[in-house]
């Protein structure tokens, strides 16, 4: 998992805490075990426990009677890693739209730009109709 956020752009060790936490037996991880069965350090697992709370994918909470932190995974991450995806494409979108008007007419720069703009437009369209397509798929599958 690690070398696949990473392959993502994303930090390694953001994957490794990911991979545990989604593989633990129980819903919470502490901060000591993710300590002790990752060996990493603790401002890393600081850093990295954060980055994935902002993503939307894991969440802080407590134990009563414990005094460090327990994570486990968001119960609607898929949302939040989904509407990242959209807002990334939306935003490669403007990118390249944009980028049309400093490439020269008839170049093969403009071609490039004009192709990625088309592409991140159609699928910024799709992607809402795809969401659409797994909520159903979704509930299909709950009520087997």
């Amino acid at each position: 998992m690690g070398i696949f956020f990473e392959r993502d752009g994303l930090p390694r060790m953001a994957g490794r805490i990911f991979a545990l936490i989604l593989t633990a037996p129980g819903e919470l991880v502490s901060t000591s075990e993710i300590l002790s069965l990752l060996h990493a350090s603790r401002g890393s697992v600081s850093t990295m426990t954060r980055f994935l709370i902002d993503r939307g994918i894991i969440e802080k909470t407590g134990q009563r009677g414990q005094r460090q932190d327990y994570f486990r995974i968001k119960t609607d991450a898929l949302n939040s890693m989904f509407a990242k995806r959209l807002n990334t494409v939306q935003d490669f979108k403007t990118m390249m739209t944009e980028a049309i008007h400093y490439t020269e007419p008839g170049s093969e720069n403009r071609r490039m730009v004009e192709e990625l703009a088309g592409f991140y437009e159609w699928f910024e369209r799709r992607l809402p109709s795809l969401w659409a397509e797994w909520e159903n798929e979704k509930k299909r599958r709950n009520s087997q």
